[in-house]
């Protein structure tokens, strides 16, 4: 028995942090002749846990801390469309339902909606309804 031909294939991508290489999956494929001529195939794929914990296949890589996140974990900023994964995404209830945001984003829209509020709150007191009665 010996080995014939093998075949590694390892799907790699670069930690932004590090700026290393880091190992998404790693498949082995090998032929192997026997005595007698049989001619035998073994295939190895070994996947690596997401950074999210999850061994689903590849959603994408965080913006902000590099982590590698599987397709259901991962998302994109609403606002921004950064890639953002689960650690990093803020969820704001809307009409619409959840809005995933990223922190930069969320903090701006809250500080928008605060401006707002404390303009409506002093402008009621100048307006009058209509009903005659004041703010």
């Amino acid at each position: 028995m010996k080995p014939l031909r093998r075949n590694n294939t390892t799907h790699l991508t670069t930690d932004p942090v590090t700026g290393k290489d880091r190992i998404l999956d790693w498949q082995q494929n090998e032929h192997i002749l026997y005595d007698g001529g049989l001619v035998d195939s073994a295939n190895v794929l070994r996947k690596y846990f997401r950074d999210c914990g999850c061994d689903a296949e590849t959603g994408g890589q965080c913006f902000e801390c590099g982590a590698i996140s599987c397709k259901t974990c991962h998302g994109r900023c609403q606002a921004c469309h950064k890639p953002i994964c689960l650690q990093h995404s803020r969820f704001l209830h809307a009409e619409e339902g959840q809005v995933r945001l990223c922190g930069s984003c969320c903090d701006r829209i809250s500080r928008k909606q605060t401006r707002a509020k404390i303009g409506r709150f002093f402008l009621s007191f100048l307006v009058k309804q209509e009903d005659g009665r004041d703010g």
